[in-house]
Order: C-alpha cells, then structure tokens, then sequence
C-alpha cells in the first residue's frame, strides 16, 4: 500500500509543466499575463533588468519543450526499465534540480536582481524547480523494478 496512490505523481507532474508550457506560449503570441505590460512581466519573469520579453520563438522553444517534459512522466510510467527513460530521466531531474539550487547561489543572485523576479524566484521559481527535479527522479526509482 502506497502513501500517494500511483498516479497522482505523473499527474501533477504533468499538469503543472503543462500549465508552465501554456503561459510560455500565451507569452510567445504576445500575451502579457501575468502582469499588467510588458515591462512588468519582464521584470517579473526574467529579472536581469530587461524591459522587453524574449523574442516569440524563444518563447515558444521554451514551450514546446516543456510541453515535451510534460509527456515525460507517461514515458517513465510506460517504459521504466529502458535505458533512454533512465538516463533521459536522470537529465531532466538534473536540469530542473539545478536551476533550483542555482536560484539560491551568489552569482544567480547577483545576476538576477530585478523584483519582483527575486522575491518571486526565491519563494516561488527555484523552490518549484527543486520540487520538479525531487519528482522526475522520485518517478523513475518508484517505477523502476
């Protein structure tokens, strides 16, 4: 008997990359939520003190792979065994985990200055990366067998 039941961790993992990927590409068509302009979502989103968003396609690029990372977990819960999901596995809980610590050291912090992208990083964007690494590894060692 499980404590969280088998699903629930592909589920949210998905669910929260998705709904990422969805803001990442409301972004790419020119959307500003969710800020009031787009001086304040770059302020609040990328924080290196930029007044403008990323070009479309680097927007889109960032949704587009998320959108990839939202299916990971399906993969991992189809093929666990396989060496591609393992390692493939181990990549992306390695990315997301990194960034989150990265959020935390002296240069990221020192880089990326701008508010309310630093409160927000600190409390809300290194802590979920972390999260979202911690998951894709605990999926692939809970499915392995």
């Amino acid at each position: 008997h499980e404590a969280v039941p088998l699903m629930t961790l592909p589920v949210a993992l998905s669910l929260v990359l998705a709904l990422l990927a969805v803001a990442h590409g409301w972004w790419a068509v020119g959307g500003i939520w969710p800020a009031a302009s787009e001086p304040d979502l770059a302020r609040a989103v990328i924080g290196d003190g930029r007044t403008r968003m990323p070009p479309p396609w680097q927007c889109a690029g960032v949704a587009a792979a998320l959108i990839v990372v939202a299916a990971w977990p399906w993969v991992i819960v189809a093929w666990p065994d396989s060496p591609f999901v393992l390692i493939g596995s181990i990549v992306v809980g390695a990315v997301f985990f990194l960034r989150g610590a990265a959020g935390y050291g002296p240069r990221w912090r020192a880089r990326f200055k701008a508010e309310p992208f630093r409160t927000r990083d600190f409390y809300i964007y290194s802590p979920l990366c972390l999260a979202l690494g911690v998951a894709f590894i605990a999926l692939l060692t809970r499915e392995m067998h």
